[in-house]
């Protein structure tokens, strides 16, 4: 009796490249293949690249080759954004057996099976004009307690430090009724909480519905199934100017959209704003921060954050230190610009040298730290919610509804439940 073929994944990129990749996991067993760790020999090896920044090539070219080392007799598949608009190089890296593009890699398992007749590099690399919807784009990620839901893909903003709208494509969104068809599979096997995922999450549009309606629809799934699930809701990152006054007031009356926002900065100078092509200024953000605090007051309001862009001065740098200040987040995601071949911004005069924008990251991120540790200390004292996610040395891990991260001590693993803590400096996890 033959043993089950293995598969080991290798993710880059952003949170919807790793829902991707967690949903292609997902159907490995179905497909007849035993999921193992990328650290280990596998007969399919899966790199889902990013091409963001030419950084990120250089990590996709190195985990085929970690790859292929570490498995001489495997297939090794590159999928994903980097041979989307690298399709010359990526058919020139030695030992790759597979390259699919950004929405070839949903069809993984099938090229598998052709590659295995005909022994010969197979390439997939279709176009991503999203004219035509393709569904199997749209296929949810599961963990353990929790469900990605996509139901958006591509994006037309053309920021000038951004290659995505070449790798995604335009945007189209997922059929309405279908989205709520597999939310409502998803609340019957378990899963307590969903997260709606996109590119531009906030540009969704079928039918006439609209990413509210998404969520009216999802909040009264239990209702008309009497499932216990869905319980909670989150929204996956949103750019400022897709997110509705209505939207907002809508999720401050929610018993179950999450309290959580990620809204994209990138910078807090208009000068830099302006060149990064951003839709909007530093006074916009600013109102749109106050608008959520006026509806929902403790609201938990993260972002990214890009330093080092060319041309920010000092200056310019200092302003956007005082801006973040200024709006109070709950949390930064940091980014040291890297130019990315392909992108204006690529191609922008004074361009900033690494070690200066080691030394900004470096600013940025220490302001992080006292943000989280400021916002979490706020709820202090208070009962919260926790949906907990894992159990490890008799420690339960989880997530209250404003994105705290908790432990708490216990002798069962109590995963995928919810139950409510009074939170305190034992408890929260910095």
């Amino acid at each position: 009796m033959n043993p089950t073929p293995r598969i080991s994944f290798y993710t880059l990129g952003c949170k919807l490249n790793q829902a991707e990749t967690a949903a292609l996991q997902n159907a490995a067993e179905k497909n007849g293949y035993r999921l193992v760790s990328f650290r280990e020999p596998a007969d399919v090896m899966v790199v889902n690249s990013c091409t963001v920044t030419n950084r990120a090539d250089r990590k996709t070219r190195q985990a085929l080759f970690q790859a292929r080392r570490r498995s001489p007799d495997g297939i090794v598949v590159l999928a994903g954004c980097f041979p989307q608009v690298n399709s010359d190089s990526s058919t020139e890296i030695p030992g790759v057996d597979i390259i699919l593009g950004t929405r070839d890699k949903f069809d993984l398992y099938s090229a598998i099976a052709d590659f295995k007749k005909t022994r010969t590099r197979h390439v997939r690399i279709s176009s991503v004009d999203n004219r035509k919807r393709l569904s199997s784009a749209f296929i949810a990620a599961t963990d353990r307690t929790r469900a990605y839901l996509k139901i958006q893909e591509g994006c037309n903003n053309f920021c000038t430090y951004c290659i995505v709208p070449y790798t995604r494509g335009n945007p189209v969104s997922r059929d309405f009724d279908n989205t709520i068809t597999e939310a409502r599979e998803l609340a019957n096997a378990g899963y307590k909480e969903i997260v709606l995922s996109g590119i531009d999450i906030g540009a969704y549009a079928d039918s006439g519905k609209r990413l509210i309606d998404v969520l009216r629809a999802l909040e009264d799934i239990s209702d008309i199934t009497g499932i216990p699930g869905i319980e909670r809701i989150r929204i996956s990152s949103i750019e400022m100017n897709t997110l509705s006054d209505d939207l907002i007031k809508h999720i401050g009356i929610s018993t179950k959209i999450m309290p959580h926002f990620h809204l994209s900065l990138q910078s807090g100078s208009d000068v830099i704003l302006k060149s990064m092509k951003r839709k909007y200024s530093t006074a916009d953000f600013s109102t749109k921060v106050e608008t959520i605090r006026k509806y929902i007051p403790e609201a938990s309001i993260g972002t990214d954050v890009i330093v080092g862009f060319p041309g920010e001065t000092d200056a310019l740098f200092e302003e956007t230190v005082a801006h973040i200040n200024k709006m109070r987040f709950s949390y930064l995601h940091v980014f040291r610009y890297s130019a990315r071949k392909g992108t204006p911004a690529a191609n922008m005069k004074d361009q900033i040298p690494e070690s200066v924008k080691r030394q900004r990251a470096k600013v940025l991120n220490n302001v992080d730290s006292r943000l989280r540790r400021s916002y979490a200390v706020s709820f202090y004292g208070t009962t919260q919610p926790v949906l907990w996610e894992r159990y490890k040395n008799n420690l339960l891990y989880g997530l209250t509804p404003h994105y705290i991260q908790v432990q708490y001590p216990a002798r069962i693993n109590r995963h995928n439940t919810i139950s409510k803590i009074v939170l305190d400096k034992n408890n929260i996890v910095f």
